[in-house]
């Protein structure tokens, strides 16, 4: 339950978010995460393997363990502001605990 696909509603735009305990991040299928450890040591050192959230979010793919999200695009925004500039969605929680 930590690799989310928030969907837009109206246009079936997807947006992945890994939902960590204290941060989350935004992967996406072309192997990118947000995270310092993917920044710092896979593209500025150039090493091999990417960080674990992109390892985890193609295990979750194929093994089918994301969990999906209908909303509105203005949600999906804020989630990806909030993580963008704090680290840490509030609105990614709120849409999570209304779902579930």
């Amino acid at each position: 339950m930590r690799f989310i696909e928030l969907i837009d509603s109206d246009s079936g735009m997807k947006f992945y978010v890994y939902r960590g305990v204290d941060h989350d991040y935004i992967v996406s299928p072309c192997r990118m995460c947000t995270c310092k450890d993917f920044i710092v040591n896979f593209i500025g050192r150039k090493r091999e393997y990417p960080c674990y959230h992109v390892v985890g979010f193609f295990i979750a793919i194929k093994e089918n363990k994301i969990y999906r999200l209908y909303t509105t695009s203005d949600r999906i925004i804020s989630v990806i502001t909030e993580i963008s500039y704090q680290g840490y969605s509030q609105t990614l929680r709120k849409l999570f605990k209304k779902s579930s």
